[in-house]
């Protein structure tokens, strides 16, 4: 009863209780276009009727049989097939029959982590593509690549499925794909080994705990007070809080209208210090074509729920949180009338509030010719009010993405038994003010993912790039870029250095082709035993030299140093600690520190700052990693 209140109140917007599923069908992941690991063994997953027979064939000769579960679920293992395709698969079950077609055999890695996983080759998403993306898009003719990219979800407890869709890689759909992830399938595919499927499974702004399982979070009770109010937040009681704070926003009355300009957001404007409800409503006026038919409204993103209504009917709406960067499109069938009315109410429980995308994306379009479209962009009426504080306290989340564990459960743990080939990760920017925790958490995170996708996954990752944070006068960023290097002590781990390619105006930066080329390096030497160069020089040990100079030894990775013109970016300190700017010259396989003023140098470090000078390399064109060191 309670979830049947929660439904009756907003809308459908938190799910009741379901039967077990009947109607038969794979899991999302599986679907036309995919990409299967070749030679291996998938398991194929489903659901149906409980105790019908679910049979799988592949067009290459492998067939394997099941029974569908009494909780309605079905898993066949079924053979694959050395690297090729197009193959199709076939599943069926009594009557039923599905067809998964354009499915080739290669290696397929998984994604993950945050908005520099997630931002695309193109301009989309609050973005403006990479850099020369426009000759990068058009030059995406890659059959080869296909791109699953999981819808953002969070959750109380583990799913069984993700949604989502294969795409395959062309210049019509480049522009959507992870960049990092697009321009790794790239550089494998030009050493010859593809086909490579993406399973882009990543969030923006979310932090690595979120994405550790439970179990995996067992050894940091720091954690333990958030994982016990994810408890809370399971039971039947969020329901019914759920039930009464909607119930009181619908009771409740707007204030006196206001014409105000949308996309509004909130924390440049008058709202900036409100949290809680406002309503925006305008008048359409329909050109001739959208008259009586199906249209699509396009109002991007906002912070954090919101509910639509299109003439006066409720159209949609994501009335939890957890969605506040997810862009919003609700379908409406439109009448012949020439003018519609549509309100959106949006409501803010906390931080920012409105609307986080430009003007550009809010469009009413026709869904047959998404070419035809009306701006809505402009003058809204806008009503505020009530207030958070004036409404029944909001429940414990389940949905908010950076909870612990909510998104292993809601994007990673539905993936699980499929045999990816490795990981790829870029992620750390969101735990940056919490360095030492990062040195032990990311290393538990990974192994946390190979016991529970049961092998030592190769996992390799991107060390976050130079940006100018406000908050970070010190080293804030430094001691994270060194806690992620801590993971490198795990056997099959690789990270991509990116101190070359950042920018300090940008925590997105558009040089995202070197980072996927520098992924590409580290898996084609770790996992496919490629004689290619995978990393530049690491400092090995250093001694105090004669008339103040440090000299520092490194493993240069396989080709020369190289010192970029000024040697920017090494520091040396006496006993006290005091760091100055070194001169740095090359010495063979070593470099030669001296710094004025430091007359028996004893410490030394190097592209230490939140957006650091850097100039150590090799001539493979791979930078150093930012260090310290000191004499023992």
């Amino acid at each position: 009863m309670r979830s049947l209140l929660v439904l009756l109140v907003i809308g459908l917007a938190v799910p009741a209780q379901q039967a077990p599923v009947a109607a038969f069908r794979p899991s999302h992941l599986f679907g036309d276009h995919m990409v299967v690991p070749a030679g291996s063994n998938v398991p194929i997953r489903g659901v149906g009727a409980p105790g019908a027979l679910v049979e799988v064939g592949g067009s290459w000769g492998a067939v394997a049989k099941t029974i569908v579960d009494r909780a309605g679920r079905w898993t066949c293992d079924l053979a694959t097939p050395d690297r090729g395709g197009p193959f199709e698969v076939v599943l069926r079950c009594g009557a039923e029959e599905t067809k998964l077609r354009d499915v080739l055999a290669g290696d397929v890695w998984l994604c993950s982590g945050q908005s520099n996983m997630v931002m695309p080759v193109g301009p989309q998403r609050g973005t403006d593509g990479v850099r020369d993306w426009q000759k990068e898009v058009a030059a995406a003719n890659h059959d080869g690549i296909r791109v699953f990219t999981v819808k953002s979800k969070a959750s109380a407890t583990p799913e069984a499925d993700v949604d989502g869709v294969w795409e395959v890689c062309s210049p019509a759909t480049a522009g959507g794909f992870s960049a990092a992830g697009y321009f790794f399938a790239c550089e494998l595919l030009a050493h010859g080994k593809g086909p490579i499927g993406l399973v882009v499974s990543a969030w923006g702004g979310t932090v690595c705990e979120a994405w550790t399982s439970e179990r995996g979070l067992s050894e940091f009770p720091e954690f333990g007070d958030a994982l016990e109010q994810l408890r809370l937040a399971r039971s039947e009681a969020r329901a019914e809080q759920l039930a009464a704070f909607w119930s009181a926003v619908q009771r409740a009355s707007d204030g006196a209208p206001r014409v105000v300009q949308v996309p509004e957001q909130w924390s440049k404007g008058e709202l900036k210090a409100f949290d809680g409800v406002a309503t925006y409503e305008r008048t359409i006026a329909l050109p001739a074509a959208f008259r009586g038919a199906d249209l699509e409204i396009d109002l991007g993103a906002l912070d954090d729920m919101d509910t639509v209504w299109w003439n006066g009917e409720r159209v949609g709406g994501h009335e939890d949180v957890g969605a506040w960067a997810t862009p919003r499109r609700y379908h409406v069938h439109a009448s012949d009338a020439a003018t519609a009315v549509l309100k959106v109410r949006v409501v803010d429980k906390g931080g920012e509030g409105g609307w986080s995308s430009g003007a550009a994306d809010l469009r009413l379009l026709r869904a047959k010719d998404p070419a035809q479209s009306v701006a809505l962009a402009g003058e809204w009426q806008r009503r505020v009010g009530p207030a958070m504080r004036d409404l029944p306290p909001w429940p414990p989340d389940a949905d908010s993405p950076n909870r612990p564990s909510v998104l292993w459960n809601g994007m990673i743990a539905p993936l699980v038994a499929f045999p990816f080939t490795g990981v790829l990760w870029y992620q750390g920017e969101a735990n940056r003010n919490r360095a030492e925790q990062y040195a032990r958490l990311f290393p538990a995170m990974i192994s946390d993912w190979r016991v529970r996708f049961d092998r030592e996954l190769p996992f390799y990752f991107v060390q976050i790039a130079p940006f100018g944070y406000d908050d970070d006068e010190g080293n804030k960023t430094a001691l994270l870029r060194e806690a992620q290097a801590k993971a490198l002590e795990l056997p099959r781990t690789g990270m991509a250095v990116t101190l070359d390619c950042g920018d300090p105006a940008d925590i997105h930066p558009v040089d995202k082709k070197p980072v996927g080329q520098r992924l590409a390096r580290l898996a084609l030497a770790g996992h496919y035993g490629e004689a290619v160069a995978w990393r530049g020089p690491r400092l090995t040990g250093l001694k105090r030299a004669d008339g103040g100079c440090m000299v520092l030894r490194f493993d240069t990775g396989g080709s020369a140093l190289v010192l970029a013109p000024g040697g920017e970016g090494f520091e040396l300190a006496g006993e006290d600690g005091d760091f100055v700017p070194a001169v740095a010259k090359i010495d063979g396989a070593g470099i030669e520190l001296r710094a004025a003023g430091i007359e028996r140098p004893v410490h030394v470090r190097y592209a230490w700052a939140a957006a650091p000078r850097s100039s150590l390399s090799n001539a493979d064109g791979l930078p150093a990693p930012p260090f310290r060191a000191s004499l023992r």
